[in-house]
């Protein structure tokens, strides 16, 4: 219960920091709870269901050379898009590339990664 907490925690921060540097994240009304249960969904799929499908995608992982991992994060972002009317991920620009659809998802997830990881080294 408390690394389940403690990555809820950790992926809001991590949310509120891609919203601010980027800013192609909508909470809707009620930003904090928003930002709350996209954490906690995102902390679910990390913990729980991110090992399993880990393990069915796991041939796939062995042909790209572990570059399906960004798009297992991708459908975690997606699940909790898909979950919460009141968040969603838009475009944005980096480096003079527009990303849209699918790639905003996979830019941001990839994004959110980098943060998580740097939450939990710290």
């Amino acid at each position: 219960m408390k690394k389940f907490l403690k990555y809820a925690l950790y992926l809001s921060f991590a949310l509120v920091l891609q919203q601010e540097l980027f800013g192609n994240l909508h909470f809707g009304q009620n930003r904090l709870l928003i930002i709350t249960k996209v954490g906690l969904i995102l902390a679910f799929f990390e913990i729980f269901l991110k090992p399993i499908v880990k393990i069915l995608l796991l041939p796939i992982s062995i042909l790209t050379l572990g570059l399906i991992r960004i798009v297992i994060n991708t459908l975690g972002l997606y699940l909790a898009s898909s979950l919460v009317s009141a968040f969603s991920v838009s475009s944005f620009t980096i480096y003079g590339w527009s990303l849209v659809g699918f790639w905003a998802y996979l830019g941001t997830s990839f994004f959110i990664s980098v943060f998580l990881y740097f939450f939990k080294i710290i």
